[in-house]
């Protein structure tokens, strides 16, 4: 019997190639096919990816999984215009999950500027309990909140995670989106924070960061320049420590290389690189799968007095 043990799917966010200045958004057959052919189980598609039921069977027939539809706009804007615009998005992909069988789709809250975190709660929680969750339900989708302060989001800490998950929504099917690299610049704990929330995580996003402390010293927690988002293991997260945690807690998400490393996102070239790269890099984490032995017919014998430990 061949056992494979603890060995997460691997995919990529869209966004690094169908989104960035100076490059030609590559399409999702495009993706997929480079997907499957560099060793890739499937993609996480982003908001620039058309929601184009053909091009989803094509990436389909090349043998990509769509792990899920990812739509981290804030849709909770003040100007009603784009608010509006990121609310449509948002349930068209909700629906389009739905009918395309798209297990997953990942979000952000929504904040309105101006007001703390928690002064946003009851927004958020109207905006997801009365028509996003529904609509969800109504298709077997799972909605995952992503971790990003910088969409327009109020669950950026194991704070806010508590409040939403645990005291205002708390419901199975609204879950974690946990992307460690944005606690590193907020100084907490990834590895704590995962151990607290585990059973609440569908998805991972796979990117790490690195802090300046020369420069933060001089420019403050307000200046600028004194972090940005890396490879995994080229930052300050403890990657095999989160990995043992999500093998703790027996974690069946994939994890998605979301690659935003300004050292890596030159050309397509280096952006390739960089996703080929971070791939075997949480490889090295796995092991390998082995072959275990029939039962022995004949039951061997024990020694007397031993016991385990």
């Amino acid at each position: 019997m061949l056992y494979t043990g603890f060995c997460p799917p691997i995919a990529f966010h869209t966004n690094i190639l169908t989104i960035f200045p100076g490059i030609q958004p590559w399409s999702l057959p495009k993706l997929a096919g480079w997907a499957v052919k560099n060793g890739f189980a499937g993609l996480e598609v982003g908001p620039a990816v058309p929601l184009r039921a053909a091009d989803f069977a094509a990436a389909r027939a090349s043998g990509a999984r769509l792990f899920s539809l990812t739509y981290g706009r804030n849709v909770l804007a003040a100007d009603p215009q784009e608010r509006s615009l990121h609310q449509r998005n948002v349930l068209e992909r909700v629906r389009f999950a739905g009918e395309q069988g798209i297990p997953l789709v990942v979000l952000a809250t929504g904040r309105t500027a101006g007001k703390s975190l928690r002064a946003n709660l009851p927004a958020v929680v109207e905006w997801l309990g009365e028509q996003v969750l529904p609509l969800a339900r109504e298709g077997g989708v799972t909605v995952a909140i992503e971790n990003c302060p910088a969409v327009g989001n109020i669950a950026t800490s194991p704070a806010m995670w508590h409040e939403l998950f645990d005291l205002a929504l708390p419901a199975p099917d609204l879950t974690l989106c946990f992307d460690p690299s944005h606690l590193v610049w907020q100084f907490v704990d990834a590895v704590g924070a995962l151990r607290q929330f585990a059973g609440r995580v569908a998805h991972v996003h796979v990117k790490d960061a690195v802090i300046d402390r020369q420069r933060l010293a001089v420019e403050g927690l307000d200046g600028e320049g004194w972090w940005r988002y890396t490879l995994p293991g080229w930052g300050e997260l403890n990657w095999p420590l989160l990995l043992a945690e999500l093998q703790r807690t027996r974690y069946t998400g994939c994890l998605s290389i979301e690659q935003e490393d300004e050292v890596w996102d030159k050309s397509e070239g280096q952006i390739l690189q960089s996703l080929l790269w971070s791939k075997r890099y949480l490889e090295r984490f796995f092991a390998e799968a082995v072959n275990v032995p029939a039962v022995e017919a004949v039951v061997p014998e024990k020694v007397e007095g031993v016991r385990p430990i």
